[in-house]
């Protein structure tokens, strides 16, 4: 039993040997798996679910199941890349079917296919020939999308129906295809300076990285000491700014044990560093400080704290 859907109208591109079937066993295979690498790689942009691919007796036929440009880059791509295969390239846009038979599977026919199959004959080696249906649909897409197609004349089939051709205006293309390189490398030229520029800077300490921030919350005081340089006292010392790598952060109170961290901030990374410091312990036959000891100790503090 067999069920066919309605005919869609499709972009199709037809990919030919001429005279593939009278070549050797040996030699058809060799070409096939030669397309069938240039196929793939070609079809890398277009998503599978946008595509369907056929063998035909000649090559391979696609459909592509998105816009008509779509369809003109992936037939151009194919061609840029054919190099030395004898392969004729056909684009067509018209009416595809699908039908599933249970022995076979699903297949694609219509006419869409067919007229693809007649550019694809009327095209020399190395050639993209398109018909009049897909001149009209592309040009209906956007007004200036057939740019590139320029008229080649009529081509007569076998059934004697003649048919109105296009191919690929070739000083265009190399008009594009050099205006891509061009902003290709200009882009890469302008990567290159920034990345040398800012090397540069790097190296000659032009640009620095910004800087890490602690944020001190010591209780009751304490001299803050980086890399055993004093910054200040905290409070009313709250925070500082570091490089970013390793430092070794102490934090004195002769009256108590010091503090001692060891970081490695990156660049514009915060972090504070909360402490209080603990009384030291009395050590048997010592005595408390009098309180004319902690008058001076007090006295000394003060005029730390206000810069003398």
């Amino acid at each position: 039993m067999t069920a066919a859907a309605a005919p869609t109208p499709v972009s199709v591109i037809a990919l030919a040997v001429h005279g593939l079937t009278g070549r050797t066993v040996t030699e058809q295979g060799q070409l096939r798996t030669q397309i069938e690498q240039l196929l793939h790689d070609a079809l890398q942009a277009l998503p599978p679910a946008r595509r369907i691919v056929l063998d035909a007796p000649q090559g391979f036929v696609v459909a592509v199941l998105d816009a008509c440009h779509t369809a003109l880059e992936l037939a151009e791509r194919v061609q840029a890349g054919a190099a030395a295969l004898p392969l004729c390239i056909g684009v067509n846009y018209g009416p595809v079917a699908i039908t599933e038979d249970a022995p076979r599977g699903h297949a694609l026919f219509g006419d869409g296919i067919t007229a693809a199959m007649t550019m694809a004959e009327a095209a020399a080696p190395g050639r993209m020939m398109a018909s009049r249906p897909f001149h009209e649909a592309l040009r209906a897409e956007a007004p200036d999308g057939t740019a590139r197609l320029i008229a080649a004349g009529m081509h007569t089939d076998a059934q004697v129906r003649t048919h109105e051709i296009y191919t690929l205006d070739q000083h265009a293309e190399r008009t594009r295809r050099r205006r891509l390189l061009m902003t290709g490398a200009a882009a890469f030229a302008g990567i290159l300076a920034v990345g040398v520029v800012a090397r540069m800077a790097l190296n000659n300490g032009w640009l620095q990285p910004a800087p890490a921030v602690i944020e001190f919350n010591i209780t009751p005081r304490g001299e803050i000491y980086v890399d055993g340089v004093l910054k200040g006292t905290s409070p009313p010392l709250t925070q500082l700014e570091v490089a970013p790598g390793q430092h070794v952060i102490e934090i004195r109170n002769s009256r108590f044990p010091p503090l001692t961290v060891d970081i490695n901030p990156v660049a514009a990374e915060k972090m504070t560093i909360t402490h209080t410091f603990s009384a030291k312990s009395t050590a048997p036959g010592s005595r408390d400080p009098s309180l004319r000891d902690k008058a001076r100790e007090g006295w000394r503090e003060f005029r730390r704290g206000i810069g003398f």
